[in-house]
């Protein structure tokens, strides 16, 4: 495109064209398509290049939004009935910055109500579904986000974790899924959630693709408290991977449940990391116990449910699902004591995990204790012949949202047509070292990737 061998209005239909297809129907990605919108962006960016301007480092590229983040005009529904034709009144600091580095929004990509789980079937916009198993979920929260890259319809889509939702899917639907360390990208304007969980990020096709959007994105907002200035560059030295670098690999984090394909994928996709970055393996055997702060993840987490939900009417209440319902239920029978308690178990968390990293550079585990499951839910409740509760399947990535660390998913394996991701983490703002680890590991073992999207199930 930038050589004027393909036209970014080009790439704009085709993207469109993907959209309108059987494909789509199918796997349901995008819930809204701004299509006029995205030719006349397209255009700008083809009127600039044939005139000699300056060219965004992502000009001409489509990419798709979670439809949990705002662009000014577009729906704004969380998707959500309770929240039925709200429109966005302005556009998140993420969108905007990457609208200004020239890549085209086409539309909005599905979510489950308010982000709320690891699968998505709503009454708004019905069930999405994996590229590579339509009986399958993509994952959540960034659902339609995963099956868009997945399917090819797009290289990027932006998302957000609170608990997982961008490495989840990534593990899912077999693409790369970051989330930054907590803060690292604004999500302003006028971001309403209360407990620091969550960070927005991308799911994309290749970790060089996460290194190019990372490089639009960083950076200080002026009116988001505790954001923070750019680290430098992302692209420039992805192959630069530092000597002596310990690499540390724990299949459950000392107290979470994982089936025994996704141990045995990830641990010989561990060895190979090992000897693609020339690194030392430090034997962690059971080492790592990370303490169960499930307790202050719920009540975290409660809080930023019912800062979205607080002014609802009863009417409004009635609409939501009950599965989303239960937090305004229990945030009225919380207490300060509760919220005092969740965040000394934090605190105790951030300990521990800070411990690790005085042994580790990379600490290395399966990205989800599952593989992808039915489609319309509901959550695992047994893993590895063990009953567990609504989190047990997000045991292996909410303790990153907690303390912060940033953590990448990278797809290594199949089972069952369902791929299988291995996640990294490292320490609070070495995120330039995590993707170069990354970088080099995909480059040593690449990921066979659809070459047509849905191919299999034709």
């Amino acid at each position: 495109m930038r050589n004027g061998e393909v036209l970014a209005a080009e790439l704009v239909e085709e993207c469109l064209d993907a959209i309108g297809s059987d494909l789509q129907t199918q796997i349901n990605a995008f819930v809204f398509v701004d299509a006029e919108g995205a030719r006349r962006a397209a255009a700008r960016v083809d009127d600039t290049r044939a005139r000699g301007g300056a060219l965004g480092p992502l000009a001409g590229v489509p990419f798709g939004i979670k439809e949990l983040q705002q662009v000014a005009g577009w729906p704004d529904t969380s998707a959500s009935l309770a929240f039925s034709g709200r429109v966005a009144e302005q556009t998140d600091t993420l969108t905007r910055r990457l609208i200004e580095a020239g890549a085209v929004p086409v539309g909005l990509t599905a979510s489950p109500e308010l982000g709320r789980s690891s699968f998505c079937a709503t009454p708004m916009h019905g069930t999405t579904r994996n590229p590579w198993n339509l009986s399958l979920t993509p994952g959540g929260s960034s659902s339609g986000s995963a099956a868009a890259v997945a399917a090819g319809i797009t290289t990027f889509c932006t998302g957000s974790d609170g608990a997982g939702s961008l490495r989840i899917p990534a593990s899912f639907c077999g693409v790369v899924g970051f989330k930054p360390t907590n803060s690292l990208v604004p999500r302003g304007p006028r971001h309403g959630g209360t407990a620091g969980n969550q960070a927005y990020g991308p799911l994309a096709t290749t970790v060089r693709d996460v290194a190019a959007f990372m490089d639009c994105v960083t950076g200080v907002d002026d009116g988001e408290f505790g954001s923070v200035p750019a680290p430098g560059t992302f692209l420039d030295g992805l192959d630069d991977v530092p000597s002596g670098l310990r690499l540390g690999y724990s299949a459950d984090l000392g107290y979470s449940r994982v089936e025994p394909e996704v141990r045995s994928a990830t641990e010989k996709a561990f060895t190979r990391l090992v000897a693609a970055v020339d690194a030392t393996d430090v034997s962690l055997g059971g080492a790592i116990t990370l303490p169960d702060a499930g307790p202050a993840f719920r009540t975290l987490s409660m809080l930023d449910v019912w800062d979205q939900v607080r002014d609802l009417s009863a009417d409004q209440m009635d609409l939501l699902d009950p599965s989303v319902r239960q937090y305004s239920d229990v945030v009225r029978e919380a207490s300060f004591d509760d919220y005092i308690d969740a965040q000394r178990q934090r605190a105790e968390l951030m300990r521990v995990v800070s411990e690790v990293f005085d042994k580790v550079d990379v600490l290395v585990t399966p990205a989800t204790p599952v593989t992808a499951f039915a489609a319309e839910g509901p959550m695992p409740r047994r893993i590895d012949g063990e009953d567990v509760d609504h989190w047990g399947s997000l045991r292996l990535t909410y303790p990153f949202n907690l303390s912060g660390h940033p953590a990448i998913s990278l797809p290594v394996s199949h089972d069952g047509g369902s791929p299988i991701g291995m996640q990294l983490v490292t320490r609070r703002f070495a995120d330039q070292l995590l993707l170069r680890v990354a970088a080099r590991f995909e480059a040593a073992a690449p990921w066979r990737r659809l070459a047509e999207p849905m191919a299999d199930h034709r």
